[in-house]
């Protein structure tokens, strides 16, 4: 049952373009082969928003085997070097989120008990 790992961030002011141009490059390739070899997650694309729709700039979306690769994040190497070379690129003055989330098929609903 694969995990979708999301991250939502804010872009600084001017510097969408040069982002984009860094998301084209094959240095990205790279950290994120490096990342996925690392942890077992794989990055799938980041996605701007368009025309004012959504709450964020971007998402990076990522798919993971299971929980426990989810843990590898925190160290994983290549993770840090995205972090280092994506610093300036980010709003760090205000809020990230990140989601987890399953195909409807995988999750486990939970009834209400019935009443007797």
């Amino acid at each position: 049952m694969p995990i979708y790992y999301v991250n939502t961030y804010y872009i600084n002011q001017n510097k969408a373009s040069e982002f984009q141009k860094w998301l084209k490059s094959d240095r990205v390739k790279e950290l994120f082969a490096e990342f996925e070899k690392e942890t077992g997650i794989k990055y799938l694309n980041t996605y701007f928003t368009i025309l004012g729709f959504g709450d964020y700039d971007c998402e990076d979306w990522c798919i993971a085997p299971d929980f426990s690769s989810l843990d590898k994040i925190q160290t994983s190497k290549a993770n840090k070097k995205l972090m280092v070379e994506t610093w300036d690129f980010g709003d760090m003055t205000r809020p990230w989120k990140t989601r987890v989330m399953r195909a409807a098929e995988d999750v486990l609903i939970f009834e209400p008990p019935k009443e007797k």
